[in-house]
């Protein structure tokens, strides 16, 4: 029989005559775990029957099992787990398994943290705590994002280390409410003093970039047409847009969990919370990317919840000032001229357009792309001054007034001069940069004029031709010239690339840099379909700190599209 401690813990140790019997009894029947711990098959184990444990192991449990802070005891050179009732919910779904068990089994998706952490006690007998530590932990058949506090202490047997306490506090909840709570102060913050609903969308979507709270990302759509149009995204890349209308129907505007297994113990892929419209006003939804690594549980709802109402004050206000100033029809107008769609179904041409870097899905910036019979084609890249509402507003007019008149067979001088007299009598319009462009694929030849845009230019295998003929002040200054066509002969292989100097130009930098990085560019994906081509000269030169808005419009110059290159 080992010899009974004879000092007392906590009142739990009894003198020795007693014997082990009566500190199993007293020590066990004090919780739920220590009665699974009396019952658990010790031998099985390296730590042998309760009866034959050291003296510092039986003082080690009786402690742990005496405390409601959570509390667990490894002893030996298996750092064998036993642990109170406090600390079991730690376990989640490791529990019971982890009764027992080596501390290297029960945590390997931690191990490479906490276990120099244990050796480190173990070898050298100082203690050590960690605050507010996070750890990833498979405990819950997910990997879950969670914050502890714990201590690791020495237990010692005959003078000799044998084992390690842990005092542990998960700390999750705590940081996870504070941070939500910061990004609810930074919505709030950054909504002060929004005017319009436009821009509201454009600063939720800049104050939950970047979010640690659960906000992955978030698309934020506004109802126009009787459809739900994407307004701001805190996404730089395309975004794959989702049918909200589909979800948030006139008689089911409730939030809807899109993923999950319906329970509030496992992550969710998707939120989609309707915005807006409490005064009849402006309707929306918001489609927030949810964290994988957290439960979508009460409290994630609830937060989501309280963005979504400062989100739907904020439009709700920005809605009555709109109305008493009689602008509401003019943004359900602009919202729906200016969501250019990508020209996707053309196997010859590429459009791209990538906003600001407010996150505004509408701007300044657009492109059109016409046909002109069955043998031409008509392309025009534009650029107004300024961003937002007004300038959508803007371009949104100048792209249709150029619509109109290329459909009327002018050329492209023809249209920038109309453009000048129309850009006369429309406020804001003055100084946009415009350059045209007509593809004749019977005559093989592109005919192009710019107002003050940058230049154009076409790359084959033999490299990089800049159009930077026929230029010309923007529209509406009128410096005494006429405008006039330049016409370059093109090949079944040259591939013309229109685009506006968000793309080049960046601050404190030469624009002939911006024109190199471009050209460089150009010639590296020369060769790739002119989808690729488009999307790659985003990747390449559109930097993440860019303030202007970005279009890039990519053409194959061949008759037909024959080449399966380009295809």
């Amino acid at each position: 029989m080992i010899r009974s401690v004879t000092a007392t813990v906590g009142g739990l140790m009894e003198p020795e005559d007693r014997g082990v019997d009566a500190w199993l009894d007293r020590v066990f029947d004090l919780s739920e775990m220590g009665r699974e711990i009396q019952g658990f098959d010790w031998a099985s184990t390296s730590l042998g029957p309760i009866e034959d444990w050291p003296e510092g192991l039986r003082l080690g449990v009786s402690v742990c099992l005496s405390s409601r802070f959570p509390m667990l005891v490894t002893w030996g050179p298996d750092l064998i787990k036993i642990y109170n009732d406090g600390y079991r919910p730690m376990l989640g779904q490791k529990h019971p398994g982890a009764l027992g068990s080596p501390a290297r089994e029960v945590w390997p998706e931690i191990w490479e943290h906490i276990g120099p952490l244990f050796e480190s006690v173990l070898t050298t007998g100082v203690p050590m705590m960690e605050t507010n530590q996070e750890l990833v932990l498979e405990r819950n058949g997910y990997a879950e994002e969670c914050f502890f506090t714990f201590s690791f202490s020495p237990l010692f047997d005959r003078g000799e280390i044998g084992g390690v306490l842990c005092v542990a506090s998960e700390t999750t909840e705590q940081i996870v409410d504070h941070r939500r709570l910061e990004c609810l102060s930074r919505v709030q913050t950054q909504l002060v003093n929004s005017e319009q609903v436009t821009d509201v969308c454009a600063r939720v979507a800049s104050a939950l970039a970047g979010s640690v709270a659960g906000v992955r990302e978030c698309d934020i759509y506004l109802e126009a047409a009787e459809d739900y149009v994407l307004v701001a995204s805190t996404r730089r890349d395309d975004v794959a847009q989702v049918d909200v209308s589909a979800i948030l129907t006139d008689t089911h505007r409730t939030p809807v969990v899109v993923g999950g297994d319906g329970t509030e113990t496992m992550p969710a892929d998707e939120y989609v919370l309707p915005i807006g419209g409490s005064f009849g006003g402006v309707r929306g939804a918001m489609v927030v990317s949810l964290s994988p690594q957290r439960p979508f549980d009460a409290s994630y709802r609830a937060f989501l919840g309280l963005i979504g109402d400062v989100v739907t004050s904020a439009l709700d206000g920005a809605y009555r000032r709109t109305v008493e100033i009689g602008e509401y029809r003019r943004i359900s107008d602009t919202l729906q001229a200016s969501m250019l769609k990508p020209v996707s179904d053309l196997p010859t041409v590429a459009a791209r357009y990538l906003p600001a870097v407010g996150r505004l899905a509408v701007g300044g910036d657009w492109y059109d792309v016409i046909s002109i019979g069955n043998r031409q084609r008509g392309l025009i890249v534009g650029d107004c001054v300024g961003h937002g509402l007004e300038a959508a507003t803007v371009m949104a007019q100048l792209r249709s007034a150029a619509r109109a008149m290329i459909l009327e067979g002018r050329d492209p001088a023809a249209v920038l001069d109309g453009l000048d007299t129309f850009a006369s009598s429309i406020e804001g319009a003055a100084c946009a940069t415009v350059v045209c462009a007509v593809f004749d694929r019977n005559k093989r030849t592109l005919t192009y004029a710019r107002a003050g845009h940058p230049p154009p230019l076409i790359v084959n295998a033999a490299g990089v031709t800049w159009l930077d003929q026929s230029g010309g002040a923007p529209l509406s200054i009128d410096n005494g010239r006429p405008r006039t066509n330049a016409v370059v002969d093109v090949d079944d292989a040259d591939v013309l690339v229109l685009y506006t100097d968000g793309l080049i130009e960046r601050r404190g930098e030469s624009l002939d840099i911006g024109l190199d990085r471009l050209s460089a560019g150009a010639t590296e994906l020369y060769g790739s379909t002119v989808h690729r081509f488009a999307d790659g000269l985003l990747r390449l030169l559109s930097p993440e700190t860019t303030r202007d808005d970005v279009v890039v419009v990519v053409k194959q110059l061949a008759s037909t599209p024959r080449s399966p290159v380009f295809s």
